[in-house]
């Protein structure tokens, strides 16, 4: 119903919220919609594509303090989780290492996954094939024909984007910099 009633607007909450289901395991309740709405129309305008999005603004919550780290440890592990979401797919590290340890960046990846998922939401871009949640995951808005693809891999961008720089710029203080040389 929200996906139904909520239009373009409901797909950027979903993709501002997703990794923080994803962390709580609650977002295996959400894909049962996904691969229903896939099952029955061929592609799906909501779940899948939202969880998309936040996927990759998790990409670059990883790419952004790996950036921002200094210390050689830290950098290191934020590289770590960065290959491991953007080859593999998988975001926990990411979320647990970084996101859960320092807090700041959650707000980035919620504005991220929100700005991908808008732009995403206003051009209607489908999820045509569930599969790879790592950088492949794209080929999923072919089916949609060169409109959705191009509108897709936009809607990437930003969420990766505006992820990646807001955590730079905004997911530390000065106190967790102190705490990330101690570690």
């Amino acid at each position: 119903a929200f996906g139904n009633n909520g239009g373009f607007l409901a797909l950027a909450v979903v993709a501002g919220l997703w990794e923080f289901l994803v962390m709580t395991g609650m977002h295996q309740v959400l894909l049962v919609f996904g691969i229903t709405a896939m099952l029955q129309n061929g592609v799906d305008n909501f779940v899948l594509t939202a969880g998309g999005y936040a996927t990759w603004a998790a990409f670059g919550m990883a790419l952004g303090a790996f950036l921002r780290f200094r210390e050689k440890d830290a950098k290191v592990l934020a590289f770590g989780y960065f290959v491991s979401a953007l080859i593999g797919g998988v975001t926990e590290p990411v979320l647990y290492g970084i996101g859960l340890r320092y807090k700041r960046p959650f707000l980035a990846l919620a504005a991220g996954g929100f700005c991908g998922g808008l732009y995403a939401g206003i051009t209607h871009v489908g999820t045509y094939v569930m599969g790879a949640t790592n950088f492949l995951a794209v080929l999923g808005y072919v089916g949609g024909g060169t409109t959705n693809l191009i509108n897709g891999c936009i809607g990437v961008l930003i969420a990766f984007s505006v992820t990646a720089v807001l955590t730079y710029f905004f997911g530390f203080d000065k106190n967790e910099e102190v705490l990330q040389k101690e570690a």
